[in-house]
């Protein structure tokens, strides 16, 4: 049988991963990537579970394992009316619970892995038409028809616009995540997670010295000295005794979406472009990842069979498992959001409720089994 062909648009952190992990099964794979410009530096920083790292690690290599800070407790804290309430703390027996890295890093490293795959092409050029029904892509003077076309834009794309159109299960918000990368001696190695009267904010370090932080707030703050506010906060709730310095904040819009469309016969929508969740939880990219090594999982099984991935049920059994788990998700880090968010009238039942919530370890075990391997 001929080698399958597959088409991935996009070379953000989704679109890389995804071929990273597909450039391993035994197909033609073309990467679409976005012609060179000059952008401004990603300073974003995530997190993903010891589940997901582990098999990650498996296709970037070892020796990329220094890019992550390993992070073995979260504590949570509730900000109050008099001081901020340390109330929940996790850990699973000195194990890893995440592993954090900067975006622009990984990109790199992933990057530099795939342009040794001798069965996989990189161009950088715009799509100018996708035809569904051909399955085929036209860019400069050339086009190709493949089977199957994973589409890794984003939400803003106009590619994923056209052919999947704007039906969303959408909650917009008047929210903005800022974000900052912070040199420090503080010694700081635990992710923390505050839920302030501004909006949450998560501490991410990046080694003892250095961390990220994600501060979900206001979109009103876009008009304000951003780094004079996150330094002024940073000061009342880590209490630095020594001297830190912030890097230029940087932010991007927050919302909920969950696009009511997922594919048009063999394109299917990955990433960003197909579900936005809130960055409270940190899960956006875990759940991305479990997307990509199920939808391997899929492939490898179909070419294994010698079943054609074209005009197959193959996108269509990926997306009866992975569609509602991502909902779910969606709706219960929403949920989270909302429940933290400060509010005079709920606030005296919040804190009876958080009170001695610690103490409840099969709520704290159910939480650290979702979030490593997910709901299913």
């Amino acid at each position: 049988m001929t080698r399958q062909k597959i088409c991935i648009i996009g070379n953000g952190l989704t679109g890389l991963t995804t071929a990273l992990i597909l450039g391993k099964l035994n197909l033609d794979i073309h990467l679409i990537a976005a012609p060179s410009e000059k952008k401004s530096k990603d300073i974003r920083t995530t997190a993903i579970s010891e589940s997901n790292y582990k098999c990650l690690i498996n296709f970037i290599g070892n020796n990329c394992s220094k890019i992550f800070f390993e992070a073995k407790e979260i504590d949570l804290y509730k900000e109050n009316s008099k001081d901020i309430q340390h109330f929940m703390n996790f850990s699973n027996k000195n194990k890893n619970l995440m592993f954090l890295f900067q975006n622009e890093i990984l990109k790199k490293s992933i990057q530099r892995k795939i342009n040794k795959y001798k069965n996989l092409k990189i161009f950088y050029k715009k799509v100018s038409e996708i035809n569904v029904k051909k399955n085929k892509i036209f860019f400069s003077n050339k086009n190709f028809s493949y089977d199957a076309i994973f589409v890794c834009t984003g939400s803003n794309s106009e590619i994923v616009q056209n052919i999947f159109g704007d039906r969303f299960i959408e909650r917009k918000t008047d929210e903005i995540a800022l974000t900052s990368i912070v040199n420090h001696g503080s010694n700081i190695v635990n992710a923390k997670q505050f839920f302030l009267k501004e909006g949450p904010m998560a501490i991410l370090p990046l080694n003892k010295t250095k961390f990220s932080l994600v501060w979900s707030v206001s979109s009103k703050f876009k008009n304000k000295d951003l780094g004079q506010i996150v330094t002024k906060k940073l000061k009342e709730i880590l209490k630095f005794k020594s001297n830190f310095k912030i890097s230029k904040v940087d932010y991007f819009p927050i919302s909920f979406k969950f696009r009511s469309t997922f594919n048009k016969k063999n394109i299917l929508v990955l990433g960003e472009g197909s579900y936005n969740v809130h960055p409270v939880a940190g899960q956006g990219f875990n759940l991305i990842l479990r997307d990509i090594f199920y939808l391997n999982s899929k492939i490898k099984d179909y070419i294994e069979n010698g079943i054609q991935i074209k005009d197959s049920l193959c996108i269509d059994e990926y997306l009866k498992q992975r569609k509602p788990e991502n909902l779910l998700f969606g709706l219960g880090i929403n949920f989270v959001n909302n429940f933290f968010k400060f509010n005079k009238i709920t606030e005296p039942i919040k804190n009876v409720i958080l009170k001695d919530i610690n103490k409840l370890k099969i709520l704290k075990d159910i939480s650290l089994r979702v979030s490593n391997k997910g709901i299913f």
